[in-house]
């Protein structure tokens, strides 16, 4: 009997490679990745797409339009990149019934690159006219398109190595690796834009951030004094933070809610309390802060200030109403209500509990009056919270015509009890 000739399976492979030299975009510039699909032995089975990052949505759709010209294969090999989502590429094979397997890009890709870039692919020629410091501004600029953070990091990478000048790129950088918890790597490179840019200090009439050639070194020192907390040196970090608000006295980055913290855990308990005495005068009617309030509330029962304690304890609870609760080892209140700002969220409260909350372990004085005080602040807190809840219940009502009469209404009334609570409080 005469058997079918087996096939053998048809194995294709989506590749993709990251190339070292930028590509203009209107009047920026990017690194390019390449996506290629092949077959057997490499041959290629549809011409390369230039990208400027990996996206799965993105390749998704153009191995899709070739499956549609050329029919899917038994099986797609994908190389493995960070961007990829392997449980996403299963759907994308069960949609197609084609087999998707993720293996480790081959040690031929360097081969590839080479091969792309001798082809003409590569696009470095087409910016050999254009200085590397124009090429490395225009790669920092469009930075916030991408999301994805190996790019982002290459392409940093490259600004720098096209211009070590470069501020921006490195202050990028540093925040990068403060977020991935490098904080050693990080001061180091905040320290490098501080001694690259270090002129400024000496230039008059600055505006700072206004200018926006200032930004890379205040977020520099904003980047040290937060390295150095991180890194157990609260001294430091208050030292750094004092002389980030005499550079920048409107204090763009939010230093001053800080600094009274780090003299706390320092032990620097009288440079606190001048802290507050200057605080006082130069932001009368700063925006209500809870972690502020907290150290000031701490600072006035070491100064033995009852009083004002009390009075700064209830300005800070009703500014973040879960930071007490977590310092005082209670059920917070129900978090599914609108918050007027990221300052008021549950996360804030975690977060101050865990950085300083060691600081009212150390004095029993200061937590007996917090107790007391949001005892008092309970009915307060409750009404808080109703009336949270049924803004958060309003923002499912937008298609309501009366919406914005009815949410600004009720925003007001809010802040009309809050300023009544806090000045009822007041000696």
């Amino acid at each position: 009997m005469i058997q079918p000739l087996k096939r053998a399976p048809a194995v294709w492979t989506l590749c993709w490679i990251d190339l070292a030299e930028p590509l203009p975009v209107e009047e920026d510039f990017f690194l390019p990745s390449i996506l290629l699909l092949v077959g057997p032995e490499f041959g290629p089975l549809a011409p390369p797409e230039i990208v400027a990052e990996l996206d799965q949505v993105q390749a998704e759709d153009w191995v899709a339009r070739h499956f549609d010209e050329l029919g899917a294969p038994d099986q797609l090999q994908i190389w493995k990149a960070p961007e990829w989502v392997a449980e996403e590429w299963k759907y994308f094979g069960r949609d197609w019934k084609t087999k998707v397997k993720l293996v480790t890009p081959p040690p031929h890709e360097a081969r590839l690159r080479s091969d792309l870039a001798a082809s003409g692919l590569a696009p470095g020629a087409r910016v050999s006219s254009i200085s590397h410091a124009a090429v490395s501004a225009g790669l920092v600029r469009n930075l916030n398109r991408l999301r994805s953070p190996h790019k982002r990091r290459a392409t940093l990478e490259k600004a720098m190595e096209l211009d070590p000048a470069n501020t921006e790129a490195r202050v990028e950088m540093a925040e990068m690796e403060f977020q991935a918890g490098h904080y050693d790597r990080s001061l180091d490179l905040s320290a490098q834009v501080e001694e690259i840019d270090a002129p400024m200090f000496r230039r008059r009439n600055i505006h700072w951030w206004k200018d926006r050639s200032t930004r890379p070194l205040l977020r520099a020192l904003n980047g040290m004094m937060l390295c150095q907390w991180h890194l157990g040196r609260t001294s430091e970090a208050s030292e750094l933070g004092q002389r980030l608000l005499e550079t920048d006295p409107k204090d763009h980055l939010g230093a001053r809610f800080y600094v009274p913290l780090f003299l706390l855990l320092a032990g620097e308990h009288e440079e606190a309390s001048a802290f507050f005495r200057r605080y006082a005068e130069h932001y009368p009617n700063d925006m209500p802060n809870a972690w502020m309030s907290f150290a000031w509330a701490l600072t006035l029962c070491l100064e033995g200030d009852d009083q004002g304690a009390r009075q700064k304890y209830r300005e800070g609870i009703i500014a973040n109403i879960y930071l007490a609760p977590r310092l005082l080892g209670e059920r917070p209140p129900r978090e599914d209500i609108f918050h007027p700002g990221e300052r008021d969220e549950p996360q804030s409260a975690v977060e101050f509990a865990g950085s300083f909350g060691g600081l009212w372990d150390r004095e029993a004085a200061a937590m007996r009056i917090l107790r007391d005080t949001h005892e008092e602040l309970r009915p307060v807190i409750a009404e808080l919270v109703t009336r949270r809840a049924a803004l958060s219940e309003l923002m499912d009502q937008r298609y309501d015509p009366e919406y914005r009469a009815k949410w600004t209404r009720m925003v007001e009334d809010e802040e009309q009890f809050v300023k009544r609570i806090l000045e009822g409080g007041r000696s």
